[in-house]
């Protein structure tokens, strides 16, 4: 007899970063309601700032969709990205890091996008007004754009990430095993999806239901690494 929570397929796959999977809390509201709002932004850029593992990519992804952007690589800026700009089409630099980009493109790619009357979205882990640049009309433009920090995932956030992943895993596992799991990974949404595939991967292999003590040994085995 197949134990409730075991999965019989191994359907997994990218994981869904729609609208409806993003799960909302004090920690990252003020980034959904920011997505939620375009394209009423009070400028024509935004950026979002949080570490790796907040859920900036998926918040990228969801604007991404809602406003058909054109998406940019950060650290490879293109005469074809400014046309896509110059042409009226929203952009997406999803992941822009210090020294890793061209500062005089990426200045005359926002100033094509205000020109077009059209939206810009940034994300970083740190805020791009405070790096050390070369272009002053660059650093002027990072701080006249709409920024909002995420903040580390709370309590209900992770717990509530935890307990979807399991769900969209098919896997049914009671509050305790999320309380326990919730308690002992690092605070990232990273983190969690992460762990929860790992468990998924184990409980799979070994036919088992997903325990503390399953959890236990696969949290042992990703400290040993």
């Amino acid at each position: 007899m197949v134990e409730a929570n075991q999965l019989l397929l191994d359907l997994r796959g990218a994981p869904s970063l729609t609208r409806d999977d993003l799960v909302v809390s004090a920690a990252n509201l003020n980034a959904a309601s920011l997505i939620d709002n375009w394209p009423h932004w009070p400028s024509p850029w935004a950026i979002l700032i949080g570490a790796k593992g907040y859920g900036k990519s998926h918040l990228a992804e969801i604007w991404c969709e809602a406003a058909q952007a054109h998406r940019v690589n950060p650290s490879e800026l293109s005469d074809v990205d400014l046309d896509e700009a110059q042409q009226g089409r929203p952009i997406l630099i999803d992941g822009l890091s210090e020294g890793n980009f061209d500062e005089t493109r990426t200045f005359h790619l926002m100033n094509a996008v205000r020109n077009a009357q059209q939206t810009m979205l940034i994300t970083a882990e740190n805020n791009p007004a405070l790096w050390r640049l070369e272009t002053a009309d660059l650093r002027s433009r990072f701080k006249a754009a709409t920024t909002v920090e995420i903040g580390e995932p709370d309590d209900a956030l992770l717990r509530a990430v935890l307990a979807k992943l399991f769900a969209d895993r098919q896997i049914n596992v009671g509050p305790d095993i999320v309380e326990y799991l919730a308690t002992r990974i690092d605070r990232s949404l990273g983190s969690a999806n992460h762990v929860v595939n790992l468990l998924d991967r184990e409980a799979l292999k070994s036919k088992a239901r997903i325990t503390k003590p399953l959890i236990a040994r696969v949290l042992e085995t990703i400290d040993s690494e």
